[in-house]
């Protein structure tokens, strides 16, 4: 009996596909396809919020003139901000985005009667009223940006980590998700074609992962034909291509009306690729010296904090995709030392809001099981030659709406799932985790929803703006929620938690090093006096170029 489940297991192993690691290194070629297909996911994202924050800004008609903008400085500076995370933060295959959590901010702030302006796409608005809106960001996202930074450097949030578990992420990570229905709604009910890329994504990653496709090629001077996994390998980009296809498709052919949302030659789209520049590079200062406003710098701060909380919840989730240990806290405080620089890039560029991890790409390393952190380090270098040659980003602003919300739901879908793996390591048979994690959800998705029907209102505008921004996030209120009830409720050692003891090493896992610097890095490091004191260093055991006994490779 022994034997046959043996056999069986065997089997099982030998049909998984094999797993990219965060230090593995792919053929240059194959890294380049992962990476572009990283930003294919991601793309839809990146454009959402310029496109959101141009239309905050009310620049009449210049509307397409800023979008192409602010989409060129967000590409650029959420590249950079990847390739820092990737090699120098979490060192994860972690791809970095615009936050959506500083979008309320922006928006309640531009609601106030000061700054609101009902100017249409035909009226023509003075280039210095939205570019003074654009600096008043600009320099409350630099200020704030330096708040995460501050708690990375010092180690607060690695203090942090050691009371939020998996009752704390898991709730984040559901709600996000859940969060995220109305937008998924929104886009696939505006055309049908949405069907046509859920049906095709969805079969790529389900039914058809594990077909080999014969690709010709040369083996020994001679003809051969390789197996490849496309289906399982490029999921996206081969619904996304396809999907994109067929929207062209009947464009060309007009099988579909005149501005229906499947369309990809909208007057609006073709404007932006018309208009835009061949090249173009952001750089500080090009809308005008930085500028500064209290209560928007007070909403910023309570955005980050928040993205801080989301992020450390992406963190243990992409470590458990990535098939790595949890992250140590030195990862964990370097992480969003790394986020905060990338906000301050942000600042100093433009997009006006600032960078975090992106949950769908995290999503996607458990479909294609490639979580090579080189994969991502070439998706940084895509998004940088996407924002400086302009034209480019501006074609890719022509992604249909309906498909945007296809993404988005089969990466949520992804989320959900490994939202609920992480509550394995919980003993969900107590009462006491069952209570946690059921109202933590329910708090979640009720609060919200009161303060969006009934929001607060005192004497003071700024603070209910903060109050409202806040207590209208369901990821804030349910994690909130699931950190002060799992900290504070008896009942339960720390292992039923899903937290290890502390002081206690993990047993089989996956070395530390992954999240180590390499020897080279190590060495310069060393040299320098008090640098193993700082607490997003890792600490290198005396006499060997390995962290945690293994060798280290970038």
């Amino acid at each position: 009996m022994d034997y046959q489940e043996k056999k069986v297991e065997d089997k099982k192993q030998t049909v998984q596909r094999p797993f990219l690691r965060a230090r593995d290194t792919p053929p240059f070629g194959i890294a380049l396809l992962y990476g572009f297909q990283q930003v294919m996911v991601c793309v839809s994202a990146l454009l959402t919020v310029p496109i959101i924050m141009a239309d905050s800004l009310c620049p009449g008609d210049k509307i397409a003139f800023l979008r192409q903008t602010l989409i060129s400085s967000t590409f650029v500076s959420s590249g950079i901000s990847t390739i820092i995370q990737t090699l120098f933060g979490m060192r994860l295959a972690l791809l970095q985005g615009t936050a959506f959590a500083y979008v309320p901010s922006v928006q309640g702030f531009m609601s106030l009667p000061e700054n609101f302006c009902n100017a249409t796409e035909h009226d023509s608005v003075p280039q210095e009223i939205y570019f003074g809106k654009l600096a008043l960001l600009q320099g409350c996202l630099i200020a704030s940006s330096f708040i995460p930074m501050f708690i990375g450097c010092t180690g607060l949030v690695g203090m942090l980590t050691k009371f939020i578990g998996p009752l704390t992420v898991s709730p984040l990570m559901l709600l996000l998700a859940f969060s995220q229905v109305d937008l998924m709604v929104t886009h696939i009910s505006k055309h049908w074609v949405a069907i046509v890329q859920a049906v095709t994504l969805f079969a790529t990653i389900l039914y058809l992962a594990e077909v080999k496709i014969p690709i010709p090629g040369v083996k020994n001077r001679r003809f051969h034909w390789y197996k490849v996994n496309l289906f399982g390998q490029y999921p996206y980009l081969i619904a996304i291509c396809t999907s994109w296809i067929f929207c062209i498709i009947l464009t060309v052919f007009n099988l579909t009306p005149e501005g229906s949302a499947a369309r990809v030659d909208k007057n609006i789209s073709l404007q932006v690729i018309d208009e835009s520049a061949w090249l173009g590079v952001p750089y500080p200062g090009k809308f005008g010296a930085p500028q500064f406003n209290l209560g928007l710098f007070l909403l910023f701060t309570l955005s980050a904090m928040t993205s801080v909380f989301e992020s450390v919840g992406d963190y243990h989730a992409a470590a458990r995709v990535s098939e790595e240990r949890p992250p140590p806290s030195h990862a964990i405080n370097r992480g969003i030392l790394a986020e905060g620089l990338g906000s301050l890039i942000s600042g100093l560029l433009g997009p006006g809001v600032g960078m975090t991890t992106h949950t769908e790409n995290i999503g996607v390393i458990g479909v294609t099981r490639v979580a090579s952190r080189w994969t991502m380090v070439m998706a940084g270098l895509f998004l940088i030659v996407l924002g400086l040659i302009t034209k480019i980003g501006a074609l890719l602003s022509t992604i249909p709406d309906p498909l945007v919300g296809g993404v988005l739901a089969s990466s949520m879908a992804m989320v959900v799932g490994v939202a609920i793996a992480n509550l394995q390591t919980v003993d969900m048979s107590l009462s006491r985790n069952m209570g946690v994690f059921g109202f933590s959800m329910m708090f979640g998705l009720i609060v919200p929803k009161y303060f969006n029907k009934f929001p607060v209102e005192n004497a003071w505008s700024w603070l209910n703006q903060i109050l409202n921004v806040l207590l209208q996030m369901p990821m804030f209120v349910g994690a909130l929620c699931g950190c002060i009830l799992d900290n504070t409720i008896g009942g339960a050692t720390r292992e039923q938690r899903g937290l290890r003891p502390r002081g206690e090493i993990y047993a089989g896992g996956i070395d530390e090093c992954t999240y180590s610097f390499p020897p080279w890095a190590m060495n310069i490091l060393n040299r320098i006096p008090g640098v193993q004191y700082i607490p997003c260093m890792p600490k290198e055991k005396k006499g060997t170029n390995r962290v945690g006994g293994e060798e280290i490779r970038l």
